[in-house]
Parts: C-alpha cells; sequence; structure tokens
C-alpha cells in the first residue's frame, strides 16, 4: 500500500516556487511557534513569521527561507502564501550578509525619511536569508 502524501505549493507574489510537490512532511514558521504538517492533519489556517520551513520526502529534505504569510492546510494539500520564499541552497552567504548589514546601518541613521515598517522589514528578511545560508552552511546543502 502506498503511503499518503501531502501536495505542497509554495506561491510568493511574484512566482511559484514549489507546485503540488507530494512530500511527507512540512514543518512551517507559525507566529506562535513551528508547527508540524502530516497527512490527514486537520484542515487549518495558521499565519507565518520569517524563518525556515522545510519538507521531507523519503530521506530528502529541502529548506526554504520565508517572509511572512499565511499557511491553508486542507485535505492533504498545504498551501503556503508567502511574502518571500527561497530554497536555503540558492541563498548566496555573501549577499545576504552585505543585505544584513546594509539593513541595519540603514535602521541605525534613521534619517527623516526613513520609512520604519520597511527598513524593519528589509532587516528580517535579510536575516532569515542569513539563517537560510548559514544552515546550508552547517549542513552542506
Amino acid at each position: 500500500m502506498e503511503k499518503k502524501k501531502l501536495l505542497l505549493t509554495i506561491v510568493t507574489p511574484e512566482k511559484t516556487v514549489l507546485a503540488d510537490k507530494p512530500v511527507d512532511f512540512v514543518t512551517i514558521p507559525a507566529l506562535e511557534g513551528e508547527m508540524g504538517v502530516l497527512p490527514g492533519h486537520a484542515a487549518f489556517v495558521v499565519q507565518m513569521k520569517e524563518g525556515l520551513m522545510h519538507y521531507k520526502d523519503g530521506t530528502h529534505k529541502e529548506f526554504f527561507s520565508v517572509l511572512s504569510g499565511f499557511a491553508e492546510i486542507y485535505k492533504d494539500r498545504v498551501l503556503v502564501l508567502a511574502e518571500a520564499a527561497e530554497l536555503a541552497k540558492e541563498v548566496n552567504e555573501e549577499r545576504a550578509r552585505q543585505a544584513y548589514q546594509k539593513a541595519k546601518e540603514t535602521l541605525a541613521i534613521r534619517g527623516a525619511d526613513l520609512d520604519l515598517d520597511e527598513a524593519q522589514a528589509s532587516l528580517r528578511r535579510a536575516a532569515v536569508r542569513l539563517k537560510a545560508a548559514e544552515f546550508k552552511r552547517k549542513h552542506s546543502l
């Protein structure tokens, strides 16, 4: 008997990052803490925060950096609607480090024309990309 799978889709405003990928398990960086999803999970909608998300398919694991958004679990389907999502193995660590440093410097300056919400969002985005890059390096992805 074939093992039941989840169908995982990850969508951002710019593109579909992953479409109907059959997986065994998904972790989602939910606002209240990391959430694991297996086939047969109850229908659920959860708000996400920035963080690392991953799926497992057999022995294969894939990691993503994701920014805030929502995830819907319904009938063995997981739909992730994120502000941004990127495969960890595609994140350039040096560029992520530079973006993080630039975002910190921008916030430190705090000029009159600074959009504080945008600057903080840039810092969060850079931080999660840097976290993904460091994770990739430590786990040889």
